[in-house]
């Protein structure tokens, strides 16, 4: 591409920004749609965390249900939203009744789970959870038909060939003599097109492929040429090694999230745009942290808390955090008010605790 073309580009894109063009969907939490702009076209955002901090939950809260209730309360939406979802963790059919539960308790207040809504085990689901399901089916049918695509296999030629596929369907696709894509059209140049993947090290290798590192690394470079070329937006949640929990990383009190705790492999936060890991600092027996009360206090949040940071954010500051409340039950996650407000008025952090108490 040419600097005239570049500049041409340029241009486009800044008056796009002056015309409010460029304002994404929001993600549902103040603090992170002002750090890393909310959700955008041709951004690749990777989540990581430990074990059982919320990375799933929080995903599908930011870049799921917020951007889409955000759209179904618009009357005549600027953006468009569609979300291939490789849940290669969570059959898409718990994964829908995860996502009922999470409805009934935003909508109703009653804590109900996946156990409960299959009756697994001891488990029974409760009458009025069971008279407030059939309420969800058009909202997540409608939600399936028109934004919402699962996937529960990934290899990296599957990848490549799937979203492929899908691009021609959404395009127009450019190539040259060599059959290399030189020039994606969309057809609606407001679609902003969303590729989840939870979690990349469960991704299948290709015969091609040496190691499961490598499969990944393949992978994350098919999610950049999809990001560079076509605007799409890959976001990828990833696993933690089970390093940052050493006796190392304790005693030298470093148990924070570090871009180094990625497993298996560097890609995913070499190649992306922005960085996010979530903590846990009940499971270290932190008594405080960054201001928060997790263990002492008249209101300590204990298992409830989880805190963000933004590790990596190639278009905006990075080194910053956030704290959340995460009803774990239903994977509802809440942005908490700045440390230095809960400080100055302890009942911001009594009405949230009070708010999602379980009786």
């Amino acid at each position: 591409m040419g600097k005239r073309k570049v500049w041409e580009e340029l241009q486009v894109e800044i008056d796009r920004g002056v015309k409010g063009l460029n304002v994404g969907l929001p993600m549902g939490f103040n603090r992170l749609n002002k750090y890393i702009a909310g959700v955008q076209q041709g951004r690749y955002d990777t989540w990581g965390g430990a074990t059982g901090t919320g990375k799933t939950a929080i995903v599908d809260e930011a870049y799921v249900f917020n951007p889409y209730d955000h759209l179904r309360s618009q009357k005549d939406p600027f953006n468009s939203l569609e979300i291939i979802y490789y849940s290669l963790e969570i059959d898409p059919v718990v994964k829908i009744a995860k996502f009922i539960s999470r409805k009934i308790w935003e909508d109703h207040g009653i804590l109900t789970n996946v156990n409960e809504i299959f009756s697994r085990g001891i488990h029974k689901l409760p009458r009025e959870v069971q008279k407030l399901i059939p309420t969800y089916q058009e909202y997540f049918n409608v939600m399936q038909d028109e934004v919402l695509f699962f996937r529960n296999s990934l290899s990296p030629d599957y990848l490549y060939s799937d979203v492929m596929k899908y691009a021609e369907s959404r395009g127009k696709v450019e190539r040259n003599e060599h059959n290399i894509v030189t020039q994606y059209t969309p057809n609606d140049p407001n679609l902003i097109t969303l590729i989840i993947i939870d979690h990349i090290s469960l991704i299948d290798k290709n015969k091609k492929d040496s190691s499961k590192k490598e499969a990944m690394d393949r992978a994350s470079k098919m999610l950049v040429f999809f990001r560079n070329t076509f605007k799409f937006s890959p976001v990828v949640v990833s696993q933690f090694n089970r390093g940052i929990e050493g006796m190392d990383r304790k005693k030298q009190d470093s148990v924070e999230p570090q871009l180094s705790d990625f497993k298996d492999t560097g890609a995913t936060q070499e190649d992306a745009n922005t960085v996010i890991a979530l903590f846990n600092p009940f499971r270290y027996g932190i008594a405080e942290h960054r201001g928060y009360p997790i263990l002492e206090g008249n209101f300590p949040l204990r298992r409830s808390y989880r805190s963000g940071h933004i590790l990596k954010n190639r278009d905006g500051m990075d080194s910053l955090s956030m704290g959340f409340h995460f009803q774990g039950a239903v994977g509802k996650f809440e942005e908490l008010p700045k440390a230095s407000d809960i400080k100055a008025n302890p009942k911001l952090l009594e009405d949230i605790l009070n708010k999602n108490k379980i009786v």
